[in-house]
This record gives C-alpha cells, sequence and structure tokens, in this order.
C-alpha cells in the first residue's frame, strides 16, 4: 500500500481530482493549506520567481495500490509537462509498511 500526496494550488483543485480519477483513485482527502516561502532560490519544489511568497494551495492524500500511485504520477506529470504550467503540481509516494485492520 502506498500514500499519494498530492500538493497543488487551490485553484486547480478540480483539474487534480479529474486526474486522480482518471488514475484510478476512487477516495481521497482534501486540505486546506498555506506554503510560504521566503527567500529566492529554486529548489524544484517552490516557485522560481518569488523572495516572499504565501500561497492558498491544497493537499490531497490518498491510500492506494502501488499501480495506482504510479498513474497518478504520470498523470500528473505529464499534465505538467503539456500545460507548461507556472504553478505545477507536485505528487509524491511514501511507502506504507503496516495499518490498522478493521475487522
Amino acid at each position: 500500500m502506498k500514500l499519494l500526496v498530492v500538493l497543488s494550488i487551490k485553484e486547480y483543485q478540480e483539474r487534480v481530482a479529474g486526474m486522480l480519477q482518471d488514475a484510478g483513485v476512487n477516495r481521497f482527502s482534501v486540505t486546506n493549506i498555506t506554503g510560504y516561502k521566503r527567500k529566492k532560490e529554486n529548489l524544484g519544489w517552490f516557485a522560481v520567481n518569488s523572495n516572499n511568497a504565501k500561497t492558498n494551495s491544497i493537499m490531497l492524500f490518498s491510500f492506494v495500490e502501488k499501480e495506482i500511485a504510479d498513474r497518478a504520477l504520470t498523470e500528473i506529470d505529464t499534465c505538467n509537462i503539456e500545460t507548461e504550467n507556472p504553478f505545477p503540481v507536485h505528487v509524491f509516494i511514501l511507502d506504507v509498511e503496516n495499518f490498522s485492520k478493521l475487522f
């Protein structure tokens, strides 16, 4: 099992939800977050053109099988490349070693 985490600006929530659905993610949670960037540096994650940015963002997450997580990553990477998105959607996948079971 994998934990799929997606970070995006709030305005892209519906687009991201559609990509997750296309990848086979049937359930996910969303939370509002605020991203801060204090100095100008390009770490490949935050916006490059800002010294003091504050961004209204969202984090979507879901527990899914590896194949679905990989499809979601591919969907989002493809969208970022095709749209040359100035606010690219970021995805990461974490291993879930164990979890509580419902009986």
